[in-house]
This record gives C-alpha cells, structure tokens and sequence, in this order.
C-alpha cells in the first residue's frame, strides 16, 4: 500500500471516529416541530402536510421532500425497535464518510496526490461539517449530492466521457428534491455545458428530460393541489423572513404558525401582512396562498426601502461567504467554528483570483456556481450551516492558492 494510500485511509478511520464521538455528545435528542409534524402525518396519514386547521389537513411543499423520505426510510428500517434518530445519525456518517472519497477524488482533478490529502483532510475534519452528522438536518445529505453532482458536470466540461444519463439523472432529481436553490445550479450548469460546446446540447437536453420525468410525480402532485407547477413552496416565507422590518442577516425569529395565532407578535408594521394572512381562505391551496402573501409583503418592503434591503443583502453576501459579526446563534464564536471559517474564507479569495487569470473552464465553472449560490441564498436570509453549499469551492480555491505559493516558494 502506498504512502499516499496510508495517510489518506488514517484520515477515513479518524474521521469516523471522531463523527462518532460528536453524534453520541452532540446529536439532536429530537426531531424540530417542522420534522416532526412533517414524519408524524406521512407516518400516520400517508399524506405530506404540515398544517392542520380546525381538523382539515393542508397538503405541503413547504419543504423539500426528499430529506423527510430519508427519514421516514430510517423510521421503516427501525421497526419501532429502537430510536430511528440513531438510524439516521449512523447513515449520515456513512453518507459524510463517502463524501471525503469524492472530495478526494474531486482534487486529484486539479491537484497532485499531496495537496490532494491535504484537501481532504481539511473537508474531513471541518467542525461544521462534522457537525452536521449529529443534526436532523439534509445538510449531509447535501454536500453528498452536491459532490457527486459537481464530479459529473466536471467530467462534461472536461470532454472526457460523459456519465451515465440515468445515474446523473437520479443525482440531479435527488439535489432538486432536496435544496429549492439547485434549480437555478442546474439550469446554469445546462447553460454552460452547452456554451462550452454545442455538442453537449443533446446530452443536456436528454439529462433535463430525464430529470423532469423523474420528479414529474411530485410536481404533478403539487400542481393538483395549487394548480401550480413547483417543487418548493416557500420561497415567500423565506424571502420575508430575510426582508422584514425587524430582519437581520440571521432573519426574523418570529415563526408566523396560523394555529398560534395569539403567539404573534404585536408590531405595528406587521398589520396589514397579519390581516391579510386572517384572510387566507383554508382548503387545499391555502399553504400557496398563504406564501403569496408573505411574497408580496416582501416585495412592498423592499420596493418602500430599497437602499435598506440592498445594504442588508450585501450583508448577507459578506456574512455568507465570511463569518457573521452579529450572530445570535449559540456557540457560533466558538474558535473550533470560527476560525476554520476564517481560514477558509480568507485563503478561498486569491484562489478565487488566480482562477479567473488561468482562464480553466472548470475552474471557471467552479466559480459560476460557487457566486449563483452565494448571490441567490442571501436574497433570502443565512444561517451558519447554509455555509455549507459553499465550503467545497472555498476549499478548493484555498488549495489552488497554497499551490501557487508553494511554486513560487520552490523556485
């Protein structure tokens, strides 16, 4: 077995070892009330739904599916023999344990074997991705996905062989069930493929229609429902959250439930947005109305004070991609959270740089995404571990500048 061999599998085994110590200390002792209302219908009534009112349930898209099927698989695999919780811990540490291969496997496309395992030691033990192993959270999943969907969009820029229809095919339908935002990576990444060359129009169009189909099912559900064609409907709610009088970048705490009317609180900005959502009829599209409302309070809010909401966007931009100075988030200073942060944050920048002058279409790929999906979340608003959409390309631009260092150190 070669050295690199060796010094890469100590990285695996230390890797788990440490996840499993974070999952037993850390983890979630429960689901949150979205997951647990969300399980507890589709357990009980086989329908997805999250509100309940006055007896009627409401059909939802107000998440995406494809992380509370993970669970409700987990809830099956366990036979009510034990806490499914711990399932899902275990398969999340499986699926977090793969993700270091393909990370590995994603730098040896632009690295030596060395600065490769140096790569992945980084992704292996970043705390807010071991983190996420003891959290009821898709974020794993995610970067899972995300992983395997980048691998194969570099495989098509490259011009080597193409992958698999089907298998892309069943990675892209997973990453549009999970995140609302990869709708936009992937019809950007379709975009590119077919600039690059003209002979991956074909290819792209087959992958586009593959992927529709398979989710077609969901959508056509959706559509039954609301007589509208989405995956995700909560883009209104997320985008007021972000866009209220009382926002920051972290959002507004203040969750709006309808069966908790007397909870909400008693803001004088929020009257009209509160009468309107009394207003809401109750049937089946009441969740899609519901969001429309939460919609156009946003757009009123930002077109009555746009410098406003341009310099908290801007905010959101700079807390995204660097650290959050005004956190209320427990723990999030926490120097085993922050300064790898950062690091990453700050080292990622001239990588950033050296890759616009080599002019690599991967690279530049890369990079495309990387802006779509710190643009397009801080519309919204940001959590800590939304950083996660982004830590693969940082980490990467880090690297290409360590690479460019050590070069100029050689000579």
């Amino acid at each position: 077995m070669s050295t690199n061999k060796k010094f890469f599998n100590l990285i695996l085994i230390t890797s788990i070892l440490l996840k499993i110590v974070i999952v037993i200390f850390y983890h979630e002792k429960q689901l949150s009330d979205e997951w647990a209302v969300l399980l507890n219908n589709l357990e009980e009534l086989k329908i997805i739904s999250f509100y309940n009112i006055d007896g009627q349930y409401i059909p939802s898209s107000y998440m995406p599916p494809l992380y509370l099927i993970f669970l409700y698989c987990n809830k099956l695999l366990s036979f009510q023999l034990f806490n499914f919780i711990y399932l899902v811990y275990f398969f999340q540490i499986v699926i977090s344990t793969i993700s270091v291969v393909l990370f590995y496997n994603l730098c040896n496309i632009f690295f030596n074997k060395n600065l490769s395992l140096f790569g992945s030691a980084i992704f292996a033990f970043f705390p807010l991705l071991m983190l996420c192993n003891g959290l009821i959270s898709s974020a794993s999943l995610q970067v899972f996905l995300y992983l395997f969907f980048v691998s194969y969009s570099l495989k098509i820029i490259a011009d080597k062989k193409k992958p698999n229809l089907i298998i892309f095919s069943l990675i892209c339908s997973s990453c549009l069930l999970l995140r609302g935002e990869f709708l936009v990576v992937f019809i950007a990444s379709l975009i590119f493929f077919v600039l690059i060359n003209k002979k991956n129009l074909i290819y792209s169009l087959i992958l586009l229609t593959l992927s529709t189909l398979i989710i077609s099912p969901y959508i056509y559900r959706n559509y039954l429902n609301t007589n509208e064609v989405h995956i995700v409907n909560s883009k209104g709610y997320a985008l007021w959250r972000g866009n209220n009088h009382l926002s920051k970048v972290e959002s507004t705490t203040h969750v709006l439930h309808p069966n908790e009317r007397n909870t909400w609180p008693d803001i004088y900005e929020f009257k009209e947005l509160y009468e309107n959502l009394d207003n809401v009829k109750v049937d089946h599209a009441y969740e899609s109305n519901r969001d429309k409302v939460f919609f156009d309070e946003a757009i009123n809010n930002i077109s009555n004070n746009p410098k406003k909401y341009f310099i908290l966007y801007i905010k959101k931009i700079l807390s995204y991609y660097f650290i959050d100075l005004n956190s209320s988030i427990k723990n999030y200073y926490s120097p085993l959270h922050i300064l790898p942060v950062i690091f990453i944050s700050i080292f990622s920048l001239p990588g950033v740089i050296l890759s616009l002058k080599k002019r690599d279409k991967q690279k530049l790929y890369l990079l495309i995404i990387m802006t779509i999906l710190t643009s397009l979340i801080s519309i919204f608003f940001i959590l800590p571990r939304y950083k996660i959409s982004i830590i693969i390309f940082q980490i990467i631009f880090c690297l290409l500048f360590f690479e460019y260092c050590y070069k100029k150190i050689k000579k």
